[in-house]
């Protein structure tokens, strides 16, 4: 545990430190240098096989890792839902990487009476299971029939698997495996590194995809795109991109009428939307639910995915 800037000389101490541990070995922590930190900092990890914890402002954490509690393994039953020409969109509320949010911000959130009213996926990171048993097991124990808890970025642990060694990615699947079925989630939201020039993502390929299909039971993944205009089926497993509309729920709304401009209504469409855990609430998420009619259909991300792979496969 430490902190330090991701460039200049403080960057090549960053190499030295993470050069020295074995794959998979949690950093936990932050950088400095905000966004900018951590496109820097969580690459320079990734590339040395080193997934990041953020815990900066994660309080007791030796206590809260102490507590017992019972933690269900069991996958959700899945709604029944039945693949139509409309607009399957799920709804994502970030951040789930961050232990400290899931200590404190999605507690806020999630206490909104509003939640439960709209098909909603919380991501939360699955290394609760040690570090924080208590939260998960709350978390888990008052979910409603519409609350869906997935992985956050990316896994175990915030990582962009593309910038890890081909030798080590296996032990940051196989590890995301481990705990992915030790608290029943089945999908994950994920980040991959950036382009050279800074502008945009890359796209998970074959190597990585292959590597969650072999090692995780995720059913899919949702990557973060921003622009929404990303679907792939590397090795057989579905990778959407997540839309990231600015605004509030009018102009959310007004962006999803906006991207499916042009589609006939002849054939299934997929959107994932993202949800800006820090600015909105269900109430908010309530809201748009409520402005938005036919074509839309709003759907969990265990629903969504098994309409999406039928679609694939027709």
């Amino acid at each position: 545990m430490f902190w330090l800037p991701p460039s200049g000389a403080t960057g090549e101490l960053l190499d030295e430190i993470f050069g020295r541990v074995e794959p998979a070995t949690p950093y936990a922590g932050w950088f400095s240098n905000d966004v900018a930190g951590e496109w820097g900092g969580v690459d320079r990890a990734s590339q040395h096989g080193v997934e990041v914890v953020p815990a900066d402002y994660y309080m007791n954490a030796t206590v809260h890792a102490g507590v017992r509690a019972r933690i269900s393994d069991q996958v959700r039953r899945r709604p029944p839902a039945r693949l139509r020409d409309r607009v399957h969109l799920t709804l994502t509320v970030g951040e789930g990487d961050n232990i400290q949010y899931c200590q404190r911000r999605m507690r806020e959130i999630w206490d909104d009476p509003a939640r439960g009213g709209v098909p909603v996926n919380w991501t939360v990171s699955p290394l609760l299971a040690e570090i924080g048993p208590a939260l998960l097991a709350y978390y888990q124990r008052t979910a409603t029939a519409n609350d869906l808890l997935i992985a956050g970025p990316s896994g175990a642990g915030y990582t962009y698997p593309g910038s890890w060694p081909a030798a080590a990615l296996r032990a940051y699947t196989e590890l995301t495996g481990r705990f992915l079925r030790r608290t029943g989630m089945d999908i994950a939201y994920a980040y991959n590194h950036r382009k050279p020039e800074g502008d945009g993502w890359v796209a998970f390929d074959e190597r990585v995809a292959a590597a969650y299909r072999r090692d995780t039971p995720v059913r899919g993944l949702i990557q973060s795109w921003e622009t929404g205009d990303l679907l792939i089926d590397p090795a057989g497993l579905p990778v959407i991109g997540n839309l990231s509309p600015q605004g509030r729920a009018r102009e959310y709304r007004d962006t999803l009428v906006r991207r499916i401009e042009g589609w006939d209504g002849s054939e299934p469409l997929f959107i994932a939307g993202a949800v800006n855990a820090w600015n909105w609430t269900p109430a908010d998420i309530a809201e748009l639910a409520g402005l938005l009619g036919d074509p839309f259909e709003i759907v969990r991300g265990d629903t969504f995915f098994a309409l999406l792979r039928e679609r694939l496969a027709s």
